[in-house]
């Protein structure tokens, strides 16, 4: 075999450089935005352990409070407040809500929220779930983007956003805000620990920001890379959970608070739009809307 040529080897030398100086660029700029929660690349093959059938166009549903009840909104040009079992997966009730409705949740002493956004305003909107009694509406700062509660706390936390900034504003059950503090541009989603002193951000690029709720401060960053789409916290405030990627493909990163590294890639069905989890930390819902059709996917935690 002929030997190759000095000029061929200096060739291929300066190649080989060019890519790897190319590699380190492209791994450098995916490590600006923060901390990078590198963890496994497979995903952990799993299957529900039941499906609630739920209305088509699913915008969102609570986890099952101490009676086993959870609450979705669900709808296009007419939204409604759907009331379920857990237990039997039945339906139990509903009634019409605001068309702007985006998000739902219920605090321990059984008041429901509902999370309202235009392309102009946004409001909260507090209710017994039923149409027998009145309803209190607060006008919030921007177009609410969604409303969380926090383990042991009758207080809402809701996420409002402008295109090109976003705050969470902590509301009590009787419609009072408490505080507003700023959210990064491009938020998407939120939770809250159990102490309720810090809120974690989902940005719609991957990156989670952790908030302190009573200074507005930013204490830490990392990201999971792919599209951020929701974002839950277990109540033991250990694992937050991360669904990420688009309508037809997504995945939810499970990340080690304590490390902010991803533990576990566990799958998410098409159209997920939603996570939440049970009061025990035992159950992750994957909530499924699409125009034609939704359900709430349980699977073990």
């Amino acid at each position: 075999m002929p030997t190759p040529s000095r000029r061929v080897i200096l060739l291929a030398a300066v190649i080989a450089a060019t890519l790897l100086a190319a590699a380190l660029g492209l791994a450098a700029c995916g490590g600006l935005a923060g901390n990078s929660a590198a963890g496994p690349a497979a995903t952990v093959k799993a299957l529900p352990e039941r499906i609630i059938a739920a209305p088509r166009a699913l915008l969102a549903a609570t986890a099952p409070d101490a009676g086993g009840t959870i609450w979705a909104v669900a709808g296009g040009s007419s939204v409604g407040l759907f009331r379920f079992s857990s237990a039997s997966g039945h339906q139990t009730g509903s009634v019409s809500v605001n068309q702007t409705a985006r998000s739902v949740a219920q605090n321990p002493a059984g008041v429901v929220a509902i999370a309202l956004g235009t392309a102009s305003s946004g409001a909260l909107e507090l209710t017994s779930g039923t149409s027998k009694h009145p309803r209190k509406i607060v006008a919030l700062p921007a177009p609410a983007v969604q409303v969380v509660g926090a383990t042991g706390s009758n207080d809402f936390y809701v996420l409002t956003a402008w295109a090109t900034s976003a705050s969470v504003s902590e509301v009590s059950p009787q419609g009072r805000i408490i505080r507003t503090v700023p959210a990064p541009a491009g938020a998407v989603s939120l939770a809250v620990n159990s102490a309720q002193s810090v809120l974690y951000v989902l940005q719609k690029t991957g990156l989670v920001d952790e908030i302190g709720l009573h200074n507005g401060i930013k204490e830490s960053t990392f990201t999971v890379r792919d599209p951020g789409e929701s974002i839950a916290l277990s109540p033991d405030d250990r694992q937050l959970y991360v669904l990420k990627g688009t309508s037809a493909v997504s995945n939810i990163a499970v990340v080690d608070v304590a490390t902010e590294s991803i533990a576990a890639v566990l799958p998410a069905p098409s159209h997920c739009v939603e996570l939440t989890v049970s009061p025990d930390g035992k159950q992750l819902y994957e909530v499924v809307g699409a125009p034609g059709y939704g359900n709430i996917q349980v699977f073990g935690s």
